[in-house]
């Protein structure tokens, strides 16, 4: 299988038991976009640190943009589901447009409909 992390399964990561049968690992630019954010609203040193650790971290994955695709799977999204934390929806889009399963650690984000995805803790 091909997966996506979404943000909470990043931040969660050093705490979870991964799929074992991933044969490829990708994120979305906006988990990276809120991950980046997070370390640069860090007012504390050791936990801007950690922050910017988890970042690096993730220099080896893929980073899927937000192109087309992904915005019109965002739309279905939107429709079906009404208001949900938009950067949510964002992610689960950007799995669906590319047909990977979203690893995630949020249960209403694993409830999503339409999307393939992975609960995981």
């Amino acid at each position: 299988m091909r997966a996506l992390l979404d943000t909470s399964a990043i931040i969660d990561l050093p705490h979870l038991t991964l799929p074992s049968d991933v044969e490829a690992w990708a994120v979305s630019a906006v988990s990276f976009g809120e991950l980046e954010a997070g370390v640069l609203m860090a007012t504390d040193q050791s936990v801007r640190a950690e922050r910017l650790r988890q970042v690096a971290a993730l220099s080896s994955l893929v980073v899927l943009d937000v192109d087309r695709a992904v915005a019109g799977c965002y739309a279905e999204l939107r429709a079906a589901v009404g208001r949900r934390p938009s950067n949510d929806l964002w992610i689960a889009a950007t799995a669906l447009a590319h047909g990977l399963v979203l690893i995630t650690a949020d249960e209403r984000q694993a409830s999503l409909p339409l999307v393939r995805t992975a609960l995981v803790s």
